[in-house]
């Protein structure tokens, strides 16, 4: 199977990368910068999300793609509509117009970080984004719904957590995303057959999580297997912020925006 990564030598992509090496015969690696230490089977190509006619080429053959591209944060909004949003848009119009299966599209908890720490939502609620940044992935989200709907694109939406090897803050007890799991889960969201299109919370089995993700989990057969819980002793008595953002919402906490 032919597979297509975005953004793929970024922080998620390298772990991901190495996590699945060797599994897919014909792997797309479109950067912005030459020289990615490559695995196996991976093929390098140099351009960025602005050039539509150069993702329709490299989609062509492309049963799946995992678009990781654009600004992983908070910007100007000129930065995050250039990046974020416009090359969102000729992701998936180059999907439609090579006929590609699939876009797994990598979503944030900033989609729905306006919504308080105290609050367990589901993949049905509406978006509440904190920053443009959010915005920039509600609005794929949604971009991805009408090209399902009306082209038939199968879309996987990974509401990504805190994506580290370790919890690193208290808020993070509910929001942390191990290695280990975000391997699986992508894995998943790339094989699970006839995935229709979803909404997945990119997030470990935790103990205190924001979300609910039973119907996702289900939807690509998925199950985490760590738990946050395991490093809640170094955080006793550290404050959780008010909202799921966290400091893209709550300007005195101190933790991690991720």
């Amino acid at each position: 199977m032919a597979i297509m990564y975005t953004g793929g030598a970024g922080r998620v992509g390298t772990v991901i990368r190495a996590g699945l090496e060797g599994q897919d015969a014909d792997v797309r690696l479109l950067v912005m910068e030459p020289g990615t230490e490559l695995l196996k089977g991976e093929t390098e190509f140099v351009g960025d999300l602005s050039n539509l006619d150069l993702l329709t080429e490299l989609c062509n053959g492309v049963e799946t793609i995992v678009h990781l591209g654009g600004i992983a944060d908070e910007r100007s909004f000129e930065m995050i509509l250039e990046n974020n949003i416009v090359g969102t848009y000729n992701l998936f119009e180059a999907a439609r117009r090579a006929n590609v299966r699939r876009v797994v599209f990598a979503s944030s908890n900033h989609a729905t970080g306006f919504y308080p720490s105290d609050t367990t939502i589901d993949n049905e609620v509406l978006p509440r984004p904190d920053s443009y940044y959010g915005v920039s992935k509600a609005f794929g989200e949604t971009l991805g719904r009408l090209y399902h709907d009306k082209w038939g694109l199968e879309v996987v939406n990974l509401r990504i957590g805190s994506f580290r090897d370790t919890p690193g803050e208290a808020r993070q007890l509910s929001t942390w995303l191990s290695y280990r799991d975000a391997i699986s889960l992508m894995q998943r969201s790339i094989d699970a057959p006839d995935v229709g299109y979803q909404i997945v919370y990119g997030v470990s089995a935790n103990t205190r999580a924001f979300w609910e993700n039973e119907a996702g989990m289900k939807a690509l057969g998925w199950q985490p297997l760590d738990n946050a819980e395991a490093w809640a002793d170094q955080f006793a008595g550290q404050a959780v912020p008010g909202h799921q953002g966290g400091g893209y919402v709550d300007p005195d906490y101190t933790g991690g925006l991720w």
